[in-house]
């Protein structure tokens, strides 16, 4: 009889414990959490684009994605105008929806005043415990994030 006990148990919480981390890995990892730049195209930060609109080079230090539970996000980052030799800040706020590994930005505030509606792709190392990975395109640039 006991070790019958100590069967259901170990099943009820291998059960219990899949069921509880399911939505963690792979296409099911919820998007909430916050996220650190790592790398653009591959390229590590600081990372040095031109802006497309004004033709200024700009030196990503930084980007800061905090995606809320709330379904509320905010967006930090910080750069260096090398036109102008000053550090400035990017920010951006909204709310966001998701649909398996598809996370949508709804902006509703932006310090460039750019209310454009965008997609990333959240994710993960597929194991218990891995960083959520958060990935942007960005007119066929793309921003990784981690955890």
């Amino acid at each position: 009889m006991m070790a019958r006990r100590t069967v259901l148990v170990a099943a009820a919480l291998l059960v219990g414990g899949v069921t509880a981390c399911s939505d963690l890995t792979g296409n099911n990892a919820r998007a909430d959490g916050v996220y650190y730049l790592q790398s653009v195209n591959n390229v590590t930060i600081p990372f040095t684009y031109t802006d497309n609109t004004t033709g200024h080079s700009l030196t990503v230090t930084n980007d800061i994605y905090a995606v809320n539970s709330d379904r509320t996000y905010s967006d930090q980052q910080l750069y260096r105008d090398n036109s102008t030799n000053s550090n400035k800040s990017y920010t951006e706020s909204g709310t966001w929806t998701q649909s398996n590994n598809a996370v949508t930005f709804y902006p509703n505030q932006s310090s460039t005043n750019n209310l454009t509606v965008y997609t990333a792709t959240v994710g993960n190392s597929n194991v218990f415990g891995g960083a959520k990975t958060l990935s942007i395109n960005f007119s066929g640039t793309t921003w990784f994030y981690s955890e």
